[in-house]
Order: C-alpha cells, then sequence, then structure tokens
C-alpha cells in the first residue's frame, strides 16, 4: 500500500511540475536600454523588441551605423523607469534566451511601432513571429514616404535590383550566396529598395544591401 500511494503521490507531483513552472511576464519594469531594440528589465531579463531593426552600434573596431546612438536614446526616453506590458508571437525566445516581445507604454502605445514611425528601426520580420506585420509596416511605409530618420540615407541603390524571399521575409543582392539556396517558389525579384521596403522585405545580414545605413 505504501509503494501505491508513493507512486500516486509522485505522479501528482510530476504532473504539476511544468505547469508550477514561470512563464515570460506580462510586464515588468525597464531597467536598462542596452541599445535601439533591445533592453534589459528589473528582474534581470532580457528582451528584444519584435519586428524592428534598428542600427548597430560601435561593435568590434566597426563604426556605429547611421542613427544608432538616437535610436538608443530614443528608446530610453520612452522606456527607462517604466512599468511596461510586454506581449509575445509564437515564439518567445531567440537563440541567445532573450525574450521576444511587443512593449507596450502605461498611455497603450506600442514600442516597437513608435520606433519605426520616427524613422529609427524598420520592419525586421522573423516567421513565425508575425503577428503585428500590419501594423509595423503601416508606420514604416508612413516614415518612409517622409524620409524621416534612417530612410535619408537607406534608399540609395547600388544595384540594379534585389532577390527577395518571400519565405524568411529577407531580400538580397543578386550576388550574394543565399540566393542559390532560395526555394525558387520564395524568389521574388524587386525592382528598387523602396519595392522591397514597402512589401515587408528587410535587408540580408549577409551580403548587407542596406550599407547606407553605416555612419559616413
Amino acid at each position: 500500500m505504501r509503494v501505491i500511494i508513493g507512486m500516486l503521490l509522485a505522479l501528482v507531483l510530476w504532473g504539476c511540475g511544468p505547469a508550477s513552472q514561470p512563464g515570460p511576464p506580462a510586464e515588468g519594469v525597464v531597467a536598462r536600454v542596452l541599445d535601439g531594440d533591445t533592453l534589459l528589465l528589473a528582474d534581470g531579463k532580457k528582451v528584444r523588441l519584435l519586428g524592428v531593426d534598428t542600427p548597430e552600434l560601435e561593435k568590434a573596431g566597426r563604426p556605429a551605423e547611421f542613427l544608432a546612438h538616437r535610436a538608443k536614446q530614443e528608446l530610453t526616453n520612452l522606456a527607462q523607469g517604466k512599468r511596461v506590458r510586454l506581449e509575445y508571437d509564437r515564439m518567445r525566445y531567440d537563440q541567445y534566451g532573450r525574450l521576444l516581445a511587443y512593449l507596450y507604454l502605461p498611455d497603450g502605445r506600442l514600442v516597437n511601432a513608435e520606433l519605426v514611425r520616427q524613422g529609427l528601426a524598420r520592419v525586421y520580420l522573423t516567421p513565425p513571429n508575425v503577428r503585428q506585420r500590419e501594423a509595423l509596416l503601416t508606420v514604416q511605409r508612413e516614415a518612409l514616404a517622409a524620409q524621416r530618420g534612417i530612410w535619408l540615407k537607406a534608399l540609395r541603390q547600388d544595384e540594379e535590383y534585389y532577390v527577395a524571399n518571400r519565405n524568411s521575409h529577407r531580400f538580397h543582392r543578386p550576388s550574394c550566396p543565399l540566393v542559390e539556396k532560395m526555394a525558387p517558389a520564395n524568389r521574388l525579384r524587386v525592382s528598387s529598395l523602396v519595392e522591397a521596403y514597402l512589401a515587408g522585405f528587410s535587408p540580408c545580414r549577409t551580403c548587407r544591401p542596406h550599407e547606407a545605413w553605416r555612419q559616413k
């Protein structure tokens, strides 16, 4: 009888174990901003803003990209010291263990979209996390039309055309080695940078068709 009771207790505890594990936080206080799209919560969790990409700060001898420090400062102004709400998409963590989140301010504004609206970030979709695609693309088109922020330089074209991938939401230079690996059904020729950005494609990080982002 004791053995049976012990086994039943073990099964109950095992079944309750996963449910008792804490999930990602629904809210938190922003303790520090690390760059234009990454921040640290007061509980030590690192958050990467979903669906956007800001210019890179200087690293490993490479200079900061155009408006990188301004993007970091704006994220600091918007969020640092505030209690924010975090919403998630289908994948909640990246390969570095960072939370992937849409960040909402106490007044209801979506921080991710605010950075895009000001021309301090571009839309950077990574399937399957595409829930806010249309909202982010709407403000990107607005910023692009007004040539705000990064769009002063990011539309300098140095290729006759580009090759976009419908599956990954990236676009590439025609000579990029990743183009050869692209499934024909996913391949789309785009005639300009403007066309690529309006359709929601983001530049490949291998061939870097956005070199104009670099600080001159």
